[in-house]
């Protein structure tokens, strides 16, 4: 028999030694506010957590309330019965939109009358009743009314939206998030979240306070605002608004931070990786080294398949904008790792079984665990390089991809021979749409220059770079 959940464990779990409040999202928002909504209390203590989270499940639920509403209401609900009534007064006869304008009204005063007080009240004839309802009624019915009139929740069409796009379902998530954005800062500035609110001047408030006013970094916010203004431009195509009020708005980008800034990793910081302890061993240790010596990005080595190592190369799948899978010679100091990870397997095995993806259900690639443990690991042994205001450290796991780049420069190896081996596009028609390719033995020739530093302790001499922009 399962066993019950604690209620004083309610909504409380823990994620790396802290406490979060984690709540489930009704399927028919996700498109808004994604699966779940997660939120740290930055304590260890059940106590301190609980105390938190009495404060944080009414905030998550007055989110979701919030969502409900920009949608269109749940189902059943008064802002459904309005686009309802609406939707069936465009094609109604004049006799029964008459009819059917008649019950809204009704409707309307049932509303005013819920939890209404009345009060007698002097007049010329004489001494009436007076209803005095609710403000919660009386914002019912003024929404209630202005869809009825015309007005558009702003998440009405949002899931159409989302399902017409041709990206990739992981770049899906943004879209919810960009939208949660806009509707808190809806809320926040006491404005109905219609579509026909947004207007030239609320779409430049919300810019100047979503780039002045909030923690995200230039890119997270350049990314939403540009998700915002895309649907917008949906919106209006369609004549589901009237016009596109971000369309010629954007988001200076500081000089501060360049893109570029990420850099390699140094011949030290490598060592210090390899030679670390990580909790996970040689699990993390293996992923490490493949990805040194390949070039391979963090998603590609994990996808892995034992069947995907034949006469000497890996075989990555295609990512970002390659069009096939993509060959790579196995690199010497891999032999043992590949021996000792496709022994007793079959083809289509994992070479990561270690590493499993999420549930089936999720849009989340195979390799976001893994990741998260990276972060972690470089963390605890210090091998970061952090600004304030930065969306991540300009070390991470990408930059194994640019030492390895950069080790195949300094042994001089021809930039159309590098660009093959990790999957950049080739320069020019000649090499990038006729040529059949490099060798594959002077491909492997070229990896086997790659020099790991020792990883016996020893004093790792850095080579000098050209590049000014390296310089700590």
């Amino acid at each position: 028999m399962p066993r019950k959940p604690d209620p004083e464990m309610a909504y409380l779990t823990v994620h790396d030694g802290l406490y979060r409040v984690s709540m489930g999202v009704p399927k028919e928002l996700r498109s808004q506010l994604g699966s779940r909504l997660v939120k740290s209390t930055g304590t260890k203590s059940k106590g301190q957590a609980k105390i938190a989270r009495d404060r944080i499940v009414p905030e998550f639920k007055k989110k979701i309330e919030d969502a409900w509403k920009a949608r269109g209401g749940k189902r059943g609900s008064l802002l459904a019965e309005a686009l309802e009534t609406r939707k069936l007064l465009e094609t109604a006869s004049d006799d029964l939109a008459d009819f059917m304008i008649k019950g809204a009204l009704e409707r309307s005063d049932e509303i005013l009358d819920e939890g209404a007080t009345w009060v007698d009240e002097p007049t010329p004839d004489g001494v009436f009743p007076v209803r005095r309802p609710t403000p919660e009624a009386v914002k019912a019915v003024t929404e209630f009314r202005r869809v009825l009139a015309g007005d558009t929740p702003i998440a009405f069409h949002h899931q159409a939206f989302v399902d017409g796009l041709k990206i990739k379902p992981r770049s899906k998530l943004d879209e919810p998030r960009a939208l949660s954005i806009l509707l808190d800062w809806l809320e926040a500035n006491d404005i109905e979240p219609f579509i026909e609110n947004i207007n030239k001047r609320n779409a430049i408030r919300f810019l100047d306070w979503l780039d002045a006013d909030t923690n995200l970094s230039w890119a997270s916010k350049a990314k939403y605002f540009g998700r915002i203004k895309f649907y917008w431009s949906w919106l209006a195509r369609r004549e589901y608004a009237k016009e596109n009020p971000f369309a010629d708005l954007n988001l200076d980008k500081p000089e501060t931070e360049r893109a570029d800034d990420e850099r390699p990793y140094t011949d030290a910081e490598v060592q210090k990786l390899l030679m670390g302890s990580p909790m996970e061993g040689d699990r993390m240790r293996d992923v490490m080294m493949i990805a040194a010596l390949t070039g391979a990005r963090l998603d590609a080595v994990i996808d892995l398949k034992v069947g995907g190592l034949f006469d000497g190369y890996f075989t990555f799948k295609a990512q970002k904008k390659e069009r096939d899978v993509r060959d790579v010679p196995v690199h010497p100091d891999l032999d043992e790792i590949v021996a000792r990870r496709i022994a007793g397997k079959a083809p289509e095995d994992d070479l990561f079984p270690e590493w499993p993806g999420p549930p089936s259900t999720s849009v989340k690639p195979r390799s976001s665990y893994f990741s998260k443990r990276y972060t972690k690991y470089t963390s605890d042994i210090g091998v970061r390089d952090e600004e304030v205001g930065r969306r991540r450290s300009k070390i991470n796991f990408h930059s194994w991809r640019r030492w390895f780049i950069t080790k195949l420069e300094r042994a001089r190896v021809r930039e159309p021979l590098i660009a093959a081996i990790v999957g950049h596009k080739r320069p020019g028609m000649t090499l990038g749409l006729y040529s059949g390719g490099p060798e594959f033995l002077e491909a492997q020739e070229a990896i086997a220059l790659v020099k790991l530093p020792p990883l016996d302790g020893s004093p790792v001499v850095e080579e000098r770079s050209l590049m000014p922009r390296r310089r700590s």
